[in-house]
């Protein structure tokens, strides 16, 4: 993919995701509010943590967005896609997509927010990733939180050429709740005024 007549965009799986953490970081809180993220310091040390594999477009030295992704033992969940804001627009996303997928022999899944006819934002990237291949799926799911006082967040799961129901798609939510939200066990309880049960 060209930008320009002598300009190439430039993908690579960093070597060394740590030493170029503050660019991936910043793109990182300018995508995402702050009860989808983890602290800055819980976020750092995914860059150690064995399933946690990170994609990244690096244009004229700069980084333009990241792609942040779990090879679990039996499926792959794509956590975040973002792009800088003023490089939005010119395909990357799309780019490191299709390099994520590229070789995969799991079923992939990602969370996305429910479509609303109140916020137009949600179909919009509803659309992108289905004609990325990837279907809606509408059944209930909570996203978990991501740090201490955050709440769950109901969303949607996308699926990779296949649809999937909600209790097909059970094992391998307890693989993403154990391994990427650091959920144990078959029951999560979430105090709001009083306690929630959501079931795993």
């Amino acid at each position: 993919m060209k930008k320009g007549k002598n300009q190439e965009i430039r993908m690579k799986l960093l070597k060394n995701p740590a030493a170029r953490f503050e660019e991936i970081n910043r793109i990182y809180e300018e995508a995402f509010p702050e009860i989808e993220r983890r602290t800055k310091e819980k976020q750092r040390d995914l860059l150690t943590h064995p399933l946690y594999r990170l994609l990244a477009i690096e244009e004229e030295g700069e980084i333009q967005a990241f792609l942040g992704y779990w090879i679990l033992p039996d499926c792959v969940f794509f956590e975040h896609l973002a792009t800088a804001k003023k490089s939005r627009g010119k395909g990357y996303g799309k780019e490191l997509l299709k390099r994520g997928l590229d070789g995969l022999n799991k079923p992939v899944f990602l969370e996305i927010e429910p479509v609303t006819p109140k916020d137009p934002i949600t179909e919009k990237r509803a659309d992108f990733y289905k004609n990325m291949g990837f279907i809606v799926n509408r059944f209930p799911y909570l996203q978990m939180p991501l740090k201490q006082g955050d709440r769950p967040i109901p969303l949607w799961i996308a699926s990779y050429k296949q649809p999937i129901n909600e209790e097909t798609f059970r094992p391998f939510k307890k693989q993403i709740y154990e391994n990427v939200y650091g959920i144990k066990g078959d029951l999560y309880l979430h105090e709001i005024g009083k306690e929630y049960i959501y079931y795993i």
